[in-house]
């Protein structure tokens, strides 16, 4: 029988029973299902490269197939007929003094989607960034690559017609194809004049992939491109990828439902090597089941990625735990620019013992409610792009986790982590906080506060006459200090409450900081190692050789070190293996304050949140209240649905 020859084979190697009796299942299925001497080396080399050198094993692998077919395959030929768009034999890959790959083959053949899986910190998204930059020996120089990674366009102000005709001119494409291109993609002629900044997370993705369809490349690369997108355009993408005819695809995924329905073929990297396996993503999990469990998934009690979050405390005069604690009055947004607002008369409430969902469509303005809330857009009314008013209670600490916080970590890239907290809370403020729009004074603020009889500064605060008061200097009064009810100031130029916000945020970080929590290494390693960081990494690592996980947690820590009393978070899923997402799963069930979240995965959401909040055409509307929702915290379950048997929870997002 073929299994009888092929342990004749085998035996040459002395080889464990056990392992024997396996590869022999493991070459019986392939060779069944038509694979070839290649697939075979594929999948046994991993298993036994410890007992074979790779020329006897190429050799194990043409000797098996030709004893079970009676005759040479076409691999023998050194590829044979096969049609590689890219071929670089016996690659090598480093990063930050570590080595991620030795000697290795990396072969894309034509037209063919690869979806890119392995452990975090293998080096998925560095080889795709040497790839994208050619920086592989033997890297064809006259194929044209376009790389779209997870956060693209963030920083663009320009609107989406300009950046395109940028692109026209750059790459020589032609107007019309552009305009056929975003029409295909489902921009609308409002949509092709919004600022790429202020496009949805799914909206920057759907431009990206509107570049790869006019620049016509050879080599597509994505890098967790479901990210920021909700079920609907994670479906478009997958359907749009399978049409792509003249392409190849090489994309890394930790949503393997995806990769299941976009893949022809899967390279795994383990063991400082790349393994090719044909057949799509389900032949793959068939074929190396082994390979799958040892995959980024969902544990029981998550142990191994554990999470846990800082109490926050009480605060001050808050007795009831559902007593408000931050509200929107008649609250309008309107970007400049924008043919229509983005939010209309929304009045919403949040307590302490909130958790809240935000869901509704890509664009739809969840995450500028969000960062209204949170304090992170600026509340410049005099040019009526803003009306209504927030009122939050003056200690009330808050922490939020952007889509795009890993951008924090491009100025301390040569950092450890320590030294990069230390850095961020020196002064017992974030130093990110301080960066927000909403607190920093523009050019033309600052001159109006140097004008005589202005309020300049801010000093103290208390509560006088029962209300709670702020004690000011005006310019040319610097002698003298005035106390003004809030009342007051909100009733003064705008820039009187960033004054206002700026001394809130200063006291509430000396209220969870250095007294409280000294910015010590040891409180530091204390912290982070909270978070899945070793001691090890945190003192000793350096942020650029982080893998993408590693650095996501590293940002959600820093964020939550002031002890929050609210945790805001925009797509917190995103660059999280799901051992790690079910970890913060369980984390927040036990938060002991307030959570606000946009999230587009619905098992997450499901876990989390008790209240839900729909964001459609500029209103807010609450779809599920907390006594209607079932409450998270405390729950003793350790698993979530995973996504694709969860989509069905959230059809309207």
């Amino acid at each position: 029988s073929t299994s009888d020859l092929i342990r004749k084979e085998l035996a040459k190697l002395s080889l464990d029973q056990q392992v024997e009796d396996y590869i022999t299942k493991i070459v019986t299925c392939v060779l069944e299902e038509g694979g070839k001497s290649r697939q075979l080396k594929n999948i046994i080399g991993p298993i036994i490269e410890e007992f074979v050198n790779d020329e006897d094993l190429t050799n194990l692998c043409h000797a098996i197939y030709r004893v079970s077919h009676g005759g040479n395959d076409d691999d023998e030929n050194d590829g044979g007929d096969l049609d590689y768009l890219v071929d670089c034999r016996g690659i090598i890959l480093a990063y930050a003094g570590k080595q991620l790959l030795k000697p290795t083959n990396l072969q894309f053949e034509r037209n063919h989607r690869y979806g890119v899986v392995g452990n975090n910190g293998v080096g998925k998204t560095t080889l795709l960034n040497r790839i994208a930059s050619g920086e592989i020996n033997g890297f064809p120089q006259n194929i044209k690559v376009l790389y779209i990674q997870h956060e693209v366009y963030v920083d663009l102000e320009c609107t989406v017609m300009e950046f395109m005709e940028r692109q026209q001119k750059e790459e020589g494409t032609d107007a019309t194809a552009i305009m056929a291109g975003l029409v295909a993609i489902g921009f609308t002629d409002e949509r092709m004049q919004s600022p790429v900044a202020e496009l949805s997370g799914g909206w920057r993705m759907k431009l990206a992939i509107a570049t790869a369809v006019t620049q016509k490349c050879d080599l597509l690369l994505l890098d967790e491109p479901t990210n920021h997108l909700d079920v609907a355009s994670v479906q478009w993408l997958a359907e749009y990828l399978v049409t792509l005819a003249s392409t190849t695809c090489c994309i890394v995924s930790h949503d393997y439902a995806f990769l299941r329905k976009t893949c022809t073929d899967v390279m795994h990297i383990a063991n400082l090597q790349l393994t090719f396996f044909g057949g799509g993503f389900d032949h793959f999990a068939k074929l190396r089941p082994d390979v799958m469990e040892a995959l980024p998934t969902v544990t029981e009690s998550g142990a191994t990625a554990v999470i846990n979050l800082p109490d926050p405390g009480k605060l001050d005069g808050v007795k009831s735990r559902t007593k408000p604690v931050l509200e929107l009055k008649s609250l309008t947004f309107h970007y400049p620019g924008a043919p229509r607002p983005t939010l209309v008369n929304v009045n919403s409430k949040l307590c302490i013992m909130s958790r809240v969902a935000l869901l509704g469509p890509n664009g739809a303005g969840k995450t500028t409610l969000l960062r209204q809330m949170v304090g992170d857009l600026a509340l410049d009314q005099g040019t009526g792009n803003h009306s209504g008013e927030i009122c939050k209670h003056h200690n009330l600490r808050v922490a939020y986790i952007a889509q795009h916080s890993m951008h924090h970590l491009e100025e301390h890239l040569r950092q450890t982590p320590v030294a990069y907290v230390q850095d961020r809370f020196v002064t017992g403020q974030d130093k990110e906080l301080s960066k927000r729009q909403m607190y920093a004074l523009t050019p033309e603020e600052v001159t109006l506060s140097e004008k005589r009889g202005n309020i300049c500064e801010i000093l103290s605060r208390a509560v006088r006459g029962g209300e709670l008061s702020y004690e000011t200097r005006r310019t040319g009064y610097e002698k003298d200090t005035f106390w003004e009810a809030i009342g007051s100031l909100k009733r003064k130029d705008p820039y009187v409450m960033k004054l206002v916000l700026n001394y809130d945020e200063k006291i509430q970080a000396f209220a969870s900081g250095m007294e409280v929590r000294p910015c010590t290494e040891k409180e530091i390693l204390r912290h982070l190692a909270d978070f899945g960081i070793s001691h090890r990494l945190a003192q000793s690592g350096r942020i650029k050789g982080m893998s993408g996980g590693q650095k996501c947690r590293l940002v959600l820590a820093a964020a939550i070190w002031t002890k929050p009393h609210l945790i805001a978070l925009d797509e917190p899923t995103n660059y999280l293996d799901n051992e790690t997402l079910n970890a913060l799963t369980l984390a927040l069930q036990k938060f002991k304050g307030a959570i606000l979240v946009i999230s587009h995965h619905p098992g997450f959401v499901a876990e989390v949140c008790n209240e839900k909040w729909l964001v459609e055409d500029g209103t807010v509307t609450v779809v599920q209240t907390a006594k209607e929702g079932k409450l998270a915290r405390n729950d003793s379950r350790s698993s979530m649905p995973s996504t694709g048997s969860a989509e069905s929870l959230l059809d309207d997002d």
